[in-house]
């Protein structure tokens, strides 16, 4: 006999006691699309789900970064529902949405619906002035469920991905030079301004580098680094003396797989960006993943040795939108 309806409702994750729970549902819900970086996750939830200092330290205040908090949903004392809300380092205060995960044998049933109004009345009551979430292009499932609740549509990205290759080679067309050095100060506002079409402003917290400062020739740029120490390198190409476009790799300590940054122009040809991606690929000792908008340089990219993993439209919700 299935418990009261009163009992059979979203519940605030207990950190303590649920991790163990939440990591075999997201392992048997995402079992066909756990990638190297998701199994990494989920070996890091398992480590914290048996460290009770851990646990009492991320329990005492929520921790921006950290994919702990969130609600579950619980049957026969089973976790079968989780969402996950990840308090971003943003100001205004916003979160993101991960794991959005039902157990097969209970889909259907409005779970995932449930979990998702109790994430975003969380959020609301926190303050809150935006959530995000990705989904894949294909789960029009999720994506009409996500509308239903006030999500907005966003641009659609794509996930890329190339293993490390000491040997990769790519002929540099006649006339371009690339070298590994930061852009000087007459280059930097046309690489900045390729950045920031590449990486919308709205969603700076998402990056891999915290500020384009860090980039930045000069000073300005020198003191960032200064008193932010980041592990980065950069290429420049650059043509009579104008630049085409920055390649920057950015190594990850102990994660499955180091991020890279383009910036560059929309109509930058094939092989020069092959030739200005190649020495990430020599330099990485592990695979290269980096966002970028969906149908940006793609056949360059892919001449460089880079398959597109996942297609994913980003949504934002604002408790304006709901009514």
């Amino acid at each position: 006999m299935p418990p009261p309806p009163s009992q059979r409702c979203p519940r605030w994750i207990d950190l303590r006691r649920d991790l163990p729970g939440v990591a075999d549902l997201l392992a048997t819900a995402f079992a066909d699309r756990l990638d190297e970086d998701g199994r990494a996750a989920l070996r890091q939830l398992r480590r914290i789900a048996r460290s009770r200092s851990a646990q009492r330290a991320y329990a005492a205040r929520e921790i921006p970064g950290a994919p702990l908090y969130g609600f579950v949903w619980e049957e026969a004392g089973r976790i079968v529902g989780n969402v996950s809300l990840i308090p971003l380092r943003a100001q205004p205060k916003q979160y993101l949405i991960v794991n959005v995960a039902v157990h097969p044998a209970h889909r259907r049933q409005g779970i995932a619906a449930a979990l998702m109004e109790a994430a975003l009345r969380h959020a609301r009551q926190q303050g809150a002035r935006a959530v995000w979430l990705q989904v894949e292009t294909w789960n029009h499932g999720a994506i009409a469920l996500y509308r239903r609740l006030g999500f907005a549509d966003g641009e659609v990205v794509t996930l890329w991905k190339a293993p490390p290759d000491a040997h990769a080679r790519a002929p540099t067309p006649p006339g371009l030079q690339i070298r590994p050095r930061l852009a000087r100060r007459r280059e930097w506002p046309a690489v900045k301004a390729w950045l920031q079409a590449a990486y919308p402003p709205l969603r700076a917290w998402h990056r891999p580098l915290a500020s384009w400062q860090a980039l930045a020739p000069g000073w300005r740029g020198f003191l960032w680094r200064l008193f932010h120490p980041l592990a980065f390198r950069q290429w420049m190409a650059t043509r009579a003396g104008q630049p085409r476009g920055a390649a920057i790799w950015l190594p990850a300590t102990g994660a499955p797989s180091d991020a890279f940054l383009l910036a560059a122009p929309p109509d930058l040809p094939p092989a020069e960006l092959a030739a200005l991606l190649t020495p990430l690929r020599r330099q990485a000792h592990r695979p290269l993943r980096g966002e970028l908008p969906q149908g940006f340089l793609a056949e360059g990219l892919t001449a460089a040795g880079f398959q597109p993993t996942r297609h994913l439209r980003w949504m934002r919700w604002t408790p304006l939108t709901e009514s």
